[in-house]
């Protein structure tokens, strides 16, 4: 029987494909390339609905979901576009809050590829462009449009005149586009702020700021920041007590585990309240941080396939975290997990530093197995076992398998229960997941 879904799903693949071959050979930070393209398309994005712009380091996926939660709670329309997906390319663009359909991918992708007529143009651009295009032609009460990397030249950042520009945690990251000082990369970022615009910015260090508020004051912005116009004032078991301007509210925690989500929930939050052209109950408010989900952060996988082979003295833990701020809040999260063997399972992209990441978590496990990337570029797992060996505790258990069945059977062979962290590359958490069975829906 012919397969419709299986065959839509390969034309995109094959489009997708022939997309990433036009990528520029000259470095060219600028938006011209896309810019041009956007203009034979009739320039779209200047027709979609009104839009909140996250950019940041850590916390941005999050903080997208969080605010597509509780938008959707108060049944409106919403459009997404966000970056990496994790196993299909349609989970980058939501159209209503429903992955985009692969029949209609393949006809935007298709019309951005005619367009483009095989001029150079990376593939975050082009399909950045696809997803404007699909937005455009949409209605939505609003969308909600996360950055690739980046701010100032991200593809993104062609709206003119958003609704609210949100910064979530601002690090060190992407040093090679972005820049190797933490001013650097702070002023790439806030270069999604524009003039008189609502501004939120979360919990950052002095140094980002001050870089933030400077670029806010230039432009005349209204800003929100963290610890005076918002503030989380205490968060207990079941709850968190929040602070917004001089009204105090209590929240449920979010389902997305550890401190730093309560942060992310916050910042959502307190990007609701600014915008004073939706409002929003607080019983929606409530029930989006409640019920909200966002897979490979703190994910618990508990009952797939991995699960299964596992059994249930095992405990399976997916974060897509990859840098220094990440490991804090991976190192704050595990902190619990007392008296059961820890074991993780490690893969880094190319470009990334994994002393940087491992340092403050490397010693709260016995075994750390590291694995290969797949259709990606990535560390080899030899060249970061023998980095483990010369920067930290040489009696750390450090093993290299080809892939996460490989790994399992090491840990089935050696541990009768215990605790298991996947970490490292949100690619590494698609390929995971995809092995899991788990859908994105």
């Amino acid at each position: 029987m012919f397969n419709i879904r299986k065959f839509s799903v390969n034309k995109s693949n094959q489009i997708l494909r022939r997309l990433e071959l036009l990528h520029p050979k000259k470095i060219d930070l600028s938006l011209s390339r896309l810019k041009k393209l956007l203009k034979k398309l009739d320039n779209p994005h200047l027709k979609i609905s009104p839009t909140i712009h996250i950019a940041g380091t850590n916390g941005k996926g999050s903080v997208t979901s969080y605010l597509r939660s509780i938008y959707e709670a108060a049944n409106l329309k919403v459009h997404t576009y966000t970056s990496p997906h994790l196993i299909n390319f349609n989970e980058r663009i939501r159209i209503n809050s429903k992955l985009i359909e692969d029949q209609y991918l393949n006809s935007i992708l298709e019309e951005c590829e005619k367009r483009n007529k095989s001029e150079p143009i990376t593939f975050f651009e082009i399909t950045t462009a696809a997803a404007f295009l699909a937005f455009s032609r949409n209605k939505a009460d609003l969308v909600l449009m996360e950055t690739g990397l980046g701010g100032r030249f991200d593809a993104t950042n062609v709206i003119t005149n958003p609704l609210c520009c949100v910064l979530t945690p601002i690090s060190m990251d992407h040093m090679n586009f972005l820049g190797n000082k933490i001013e650097e990369i702070a002023f790439e970022k806030a270069g999604i702020i524009k003039k008189q615009s609502t501004v939120v910015l979360s919990k950052q260090n002095k140094v980002v700021r001050n870089i933030v508020k400077r670029g806010v004051l230039s432009k005349r912005c209204k800003l929100f920041e963290e610890g005076k116009a918002w503030a989380i004032k205490e968060i207990n078991k079941k709850s968190f007590a929040f602070k917004y301007l001089n009204s105090k509210y209590q929240y449920p925690l979010p389902f997305l585990k550890g401190k730093h989500q309560v942060e992310n929930a916050a910042t959502a939050i307190s990007t609701v309240k600014s915008i004073n052209q939706i409002k929003v109950n607080e019983s929606f408010i409530n029930y989006g941080i409640r019920n909200v989900f966002w897979p490979a952060r703190m994910q618990n996988l508990s009952d797939g396939r991995l699960k299964k082979k596992l059994g249930d003295r095992f405990d399976i833990w997916l974060d897509g975290g990859h840098n220094e701020d990440a490991a804090n809040m991976i190192s704050s999260f595990i902190k619990d997990w007392r008296n059961q063997d820890k074991i993780m399972i490690l893969a880094m992209t190319s470009g990334k530093n994994p002393t940087t990441f491992l340092k403050k978590i490397i010693n709260q496990f016995k075994l750390v197995i590291l694995l290969p990337i797949e259709n990606h570029q990535y560390i080899q797992p030899y060249e970061i076992k023998e980095s483990i060996r010369t920067k930290f505790d040489n009696r750390i258990k450090v093993e290299c398998r080809l892939n996460i069945n490989e790994a399992i059977d090491l840990i089935l062979e050696r541990y009768s229960s215990g605790r298991i962290l996947i970490c490292g590359s949100l690619y590494l958490a698609g390929q995971i997941l995809k092995e899991d069975g788990f859908k994105i829906k």
